[in-house]
């Protein structure tokens, strides 16, 4: 590595540190409650087979997750926790390295593509470490999937092309399968890197002859191998190939267009200000812009044989990264920043590329004066949105006034109160959600009555049932109260709010869950294994139930059958796990005697 090289790549990885500097300090925000503050795994002993086992969104009382499966942000999770003491901090520097992994990343692939001179490695890697749409993904924790399936993603495309330039090729494409694998359990997004890979093996190889077709196809063998244990982890950890469609989302032929275009515009332009998740405008601008785009495309294919094969790929590499998030099957969030961060690296890499051809023909400072001016634009865009992702008060007020009144961002702006123990400004921001829809003043006063401190402290039962006088029709509330008694040895009361639980909301598995504990509990085992049956109908994935069938079918006096009911299941509670081993004991010494 020459001094100049070297001087250039640090010279990047210190502008992918700059800008997110001021927010190191920031407190855990949004998602990272649910995923990190409340989240009772990390604060047992560590055992890293539980980050392969459930659902990324799963907590201990909602096993159900979001069909999510991303074992290694977990471990990173888990990681960071154990490291930093449970402080933020510890996550933000995390962070801060997937962000300067991922920029260097986008200097070796502009590097491998443009390899005579700097202008091009520097003008992608350093527009890459400064893009706004960045902050989200990076300033934010639990943002950090999108970094983190990127740097894999682009390591599986560069150990790809390396194994191509060498002479022990297999070695380089078993590193770039692997690469994949850790995307892919990093954030689902990682799904299209072999088909990256082909397109940039396309632009720089051409396309193989009928001839070469074999051997070509041969480099893949490692990625379909990958596949199949990824699908088999999958299947296993959550019961289902692919995550459940959002209640009541429909598919739409102008959808993707309009994700396309919205996507395109902020990737050139982006918008100043936070830009967080906002809803699509559905105009026809961003259809005519999606239209637009793949029209380019044709254009560009014309020029293939103009000597830009390498500029095509990688403007395609960007559409096909943007293809799972573009709505063709309904998403949870139908528009959100964090998604550009892996199409972002192709955008500019094909603007480092087009730097580098402008240097080749008008001379370097032109080149350099405008990337420096875009670099400027977006560090005076992006500053101001790290600094939003530090105070979670300031970033739902600055959600709220962007969107000219947000319900989410109002009910996330009383949680964040509360959390700060400041329940008068909670209530009044929930009584503005409530201004904002009336029509959901149930719920959100359930909401308020629990979290902001109107039921007597140290009595979670009872703000919970307080809850239920505001909103008696909410299964999800009535399952945790149950949960709650049955903590407090009240299995009377435990079984009422469990059957209240199912009869409102049959299709939540952990209200059948519940009340399969207190049968069992009750010695109702033909009781209990029948709810617990019916939860692992509802959701394969919820561990527990299985261990309740497994206990119920020993007592029954079916040992076999208990055995392979819990054959190879694991529980995270240490308490549970310790009776789950006894039942297997128990088990295996009665069906080893055919008993």
């Amino acid at each position: 590595m020459s001094a100049r090289f070297a001087s250039a790549l640090l010279f990047c990885a210190v502008l992918a540190v700059a800008a997110y500097v001021p927010g190191l300090p920031g407190e855990f925000v949004y998602d990272d409650h649910r995923l990190i503050v409340d989240n009772d795994g990390l604060k047992r002993p560590f055992d890293p087979s539980r980050a392969f086992l459930r659902d990324y969104y799963a907590s201990d009382l909602d096993r159900t997750g979001l069909g999510y499966y991303r074992p290694i942000a977990i471990l990173s999770n888990e990681l960071d926790y154990r490291l930093g003491s449970g402080r933020a901090l510890m996550f933000h520097l995390t962070n801060l390295l997937l962000h300067i992994a991922a920029t260097c990343c986008v200097f070796l692939l502009a590097r491998r593509l443009a390899p005579s001179g700097l202008v091009g490695p520097v003008a992608a890697a350093s527009l890459f470490a400064l893009h706004p749409s960045h902050a989200e993904s990076v300033a934010f924790i639990s943002g950090r999937v999108d970094p983190l399936a990127t740097v894999f993603v682009l390591a599986t495309i560069l150990l790809h092309l390396r194994a191509n330039d060498s002479d022990r090729t297999w070695p380089w494409r078993v590193a770039a399968a692997g690469a994949w694998l850790c995307g892919l359990l990093s954030k689902e997004m990682a799904v299209t890197a072999p088909v990256l890979a082909a397109v940039f093996e396309a632009g720089t190889e051409g396309f193989p002859s009928r001839r070469d077709l074999k051997a070509r196809a041969l480099r893949y063998v490692p990625y379909f191998v990958v596949a199949g244990i990824y699908l088999a982890a999958r299947v296993t950890a959550l019961g289902r190939l692919l995550a459940p469609s959002p209640e009541g989302a429909t598919l739409s032929l102008s959808k993707p267009f309009v994700a396309l275009g919205t996507y395109l515009r902020w990737l050139a332009l982006p918008p100043f200000g936070l830009n967080l998740e906002p809803e699509p405008s559905g105009g026809s601008w961003a259809i005519l812009a999606g239209l637009g785009i793949l029209a380019a495309l044709l254009v560009m294919l014309s020029l293939w044989r103009r000597g830009f094969k390498v500029e095509l790929a990688t403007a395609s590499a960007a559409g096909l990264a943007l293809l799972p998030v573009l709505q063709l099957k309904p998403l949870e969030t139908a528009l959100s920043e964090r998604f550009l961060y892996l199409p972002s690296a192709f955008v500019m890499t094909l603007v480092g590329l087009l730097a580098a051809r402008w240097c080749l023909a008008r001379g370097r400072a032109a080149a350099i004066a405008v990337v420096v001016l875009l670099g400027g634009l977006y560090v005076a865009n992006l500053l101001p949105r790290s600094l939003l992702w530090r105070d979670e008060v300031k970033l739902w007020k600055a959600k709220d006034a962007e969107d000219g009144g947000s319900l989410k961002a109002r009910l996330n702006l009383g949680r964040a109160h509360h959390r700060r123990g400041d329940d008068v400004a909670a209530r009044a921001a929930y009584d503005d959600a409530i201004a904002l829809a009336p029509g959901l003043a149930p719920q959100i006063r359930a909401e308020m009555t629990t979290l902001a401190g109107d039921g007597a402290a140290g009595d979670p039962a009872g703000d919970v049932r307080r809850a239920l006088a505001a909103s008696p029709g909410d299964g999800s509330l009535w399952g945790n109260l149950g949960f709650l008694l049955f903590e407090r040895g009240d299995l009377t009361g435990a079984a009422d709010a469990f059957a209240r639980a199912t009869e409102l909301s049959p299709g939540r598995a952990t209200g059948w869950l519940g009340a399969g504990l207190v049968k069992l509990r009750q010695g109702d085992f033909p009781g209990a294994e029948a709810d617990a049956t019916r939860a692992v109908e509802l959701d394969p994935a919820l561990a527990l139930a299985r261990a309740i069938q497994g206990e119920c079918l020993l007592r029954r006096g079916q040992a076999c059958e208990a055995l392979a009911a819990i054959d190879g299941l694991r529980l995270d509670d240490p308490g549970q796990r310790e009776a789950l081993d006894r039942v297997r004991a128990v088990a295996e010494t009665a069906c080893s005697k055919g008993r």
